[in-house]
């Protein structure tokens, strides 16, 4: 029996961040490829994030070096490929006297993420005579120490928009408002069908849908094997005036909390609640925003803020192992249905940081460079 001839070489179903980056790493090794997005681009947790560039200081407590490593190689990297949406910036951490991290847990937190980032996160410790001119209307009353870290910012809407030109550029096909309904095996690969009518042949299918994963794998058949995970939601909040800088605060639970500039004011978040249900579902809850405006409102009184003064909330999911969420990794999984010759892949988690990474990792399962 002689084989289908195919339409494309990959079908990447999702245009968040991961879609796009594989999309784009696909087209550029020569391969045909068409990314199908139900909605529009980075209409889901790619544009919900704290639109950082970074390594993620708070993953060095929990003794996740590689993560923070590939992380600080991949923020260089988009500095240089992306400089016009990617910038570096500086990052001020607030310690304070009944904090759970004293300063010198903190400094030598810093200098390690200094070495890892090859010396391109620089550190400084600010004089207090200084505290007020760096962090204008933030309270300083309590704190004992003002440490500074360098890191990398976002748009991370933006950032998936010209990925997505990139592998347009590059020959890739993109989709929008293009909805999978159904996939089945052909001889070496799938036929899938969209919502209004049209199928595709494609000899490989990539399941980047982010929190839709399980959703698009129960449109395939025969069953593709799938991880055991958990939806967990973290909200933004964006309240109205000027932030004086990107701020690190450790929240009354020892969570990390930041507060960051952002169009039309102050940017913070953010939360980890689990969430149940259909994705489409997220909604920020009446608990994660008293919690994020307990925490601006502590360190801004003079500029406290209630829930009318909110201008607009973010609500993104993530898809993580099950646990306890904030300590969940945040490694990327790829699950395939054959580790030899795959036809099917599955993005599991990641971070906007290292997109890149991961799709050169998929595509080297199935299209070595």
């Amino acid at each position: 029996m002689a084989a289908e001839p195919v339409d494309v070489d990959l079908l990447v179903i999702g245009g968040g961040i991961h879609g796009v980056g594989i999309a784009c790493e696909a087209a550029g090794r020569g391969m045909r490829v068409l990314l199908a997005e139900r909605r529009q681009l980075a209409a889901g947790t790619s544009s919900q994030s704290t639109k950082l560039i970074h390594g993620g200081l708070r993953y060095l407590e929990q003794a996740r070096l590689q993560l923070v490593y590939e992380g600080l190689i991949e923020r260089e990297a988009l500095l240089s490929e992306f400089p016009e949406l990617v910038r570096r910036e500086w990052f001020h951490i607030p310690v304070f006297r009944d904090g759970r991290r004293p300063a010198w847990m903190i400094r030598l937190g810093l200098m390690l993420y200094w070495l890892l980032s090859g010396g391109k996160s620089r550190v400084r410790s600010i004089p207090r005579e200084q505290w007020v001119e760096q962090l204008p209307g933030f309270a300083t009353e309590a704190m004992t120490a003002l440490l500074a870290y360098e890191d990398a910012a976002t748009d991370d809407a933006a950032l998936v928009h010209a990925v997505a030109a990139k592998a347009l550029a590059a020959g890739a096909d993109i989709r929008e408002h293009a909805a999978v309904v159904c996939a089945l095996p052909i001889w070496e690969g799938w036929r899938v069908s969209f919502d209004n009518g049209e199928s595709v042949t494609a000899r490989v299918l990539v399941n980047a849908a982010g929190p839709w994963i399980a959703e698009v794998a129960a449109m395939l058949q025969p069953a593709v094997p799938q991880l055991a995970v958990q939806l967990v939601q973290g909200i933004h909040l964006l309240l109205p005036h000027p932030c004086p800088g990107f701020i690190y605060v450790e929240a009354p639970d020892g969570r990390a909390v930041f507060l960051r500039p952002w169009p039309g004011g102050t940017l913070v978040g953010i939360t980890e609640t689990p969430h149940a249900g259909s994705p489409d579902l997220a909604a920020p809850t009446e608990a994660e925003i008293d919690y994020l405006l307990a925490i601006h409102n502590r360190h801004f009184p003079t500029r406290a803020c209630g829930r009318g003064d909110i201008l607009r909330t973010y609500c993104g999911l993530r898809v993580l192992p099950q646990g306890e969420a904030f300590a969940a990794s945040r490694e990327t999984l790829i699950v395939a249905d054959n580790e030899h010759r795959p036809t099917y892949l599955a993005v599991y988690g990641g971070k906007l940081t290292t997109f890149r990474r991961t799709a050169r990792r998929l595509l080297d399962r199935i299209h070595p460079a």
